[in-house]
């Protein structure tokens, strides 16, 4: 889940906890309390809960190319190299 919100150009932490609280609803180990922030979720372990705070986790686990690999395929001569990272260069200019 993590995952896939990295990837998403406006990824945040709040979409990857509510996703996570989505999909894992009717899970035993996923504690439901109305009183977590936007960014925290709760797990039942088997020594107890543990609450977890997501706070910036989507940009810790955002892996990027250095931006002058990016540069030097965006400028190959082998078009397939070209053509698929001119897309990730396209990215990441929005992003930034």
């Amino acid at each position: 889940i993590l995952n896939d919100e990295c990837l998403r150009p406006k990824g945040n932490d709040e979409a990857f906890v509510y996703k996570v609280k989505t999909i894992h609803k009717e899970s035993g180990s996923l504690v439901s309390d109305l009183l977590h922030r936007p960014t925290e979720f709760e797990i039942c372990h088997f020594a107890g809960n543990v609450k977890y705070d997501a706070a910036g986790a989507v940009e810790r686990n955002t892996d990027q190319l250095p931006k002058v690999l990016l540069d030097c395929a965006v400028t190959s001569a082998n078009g397939l190299i070209k053509a698929g990272f001119q897309k990730a260069a396209t990215v990441l200019a929005m992003q930034q």
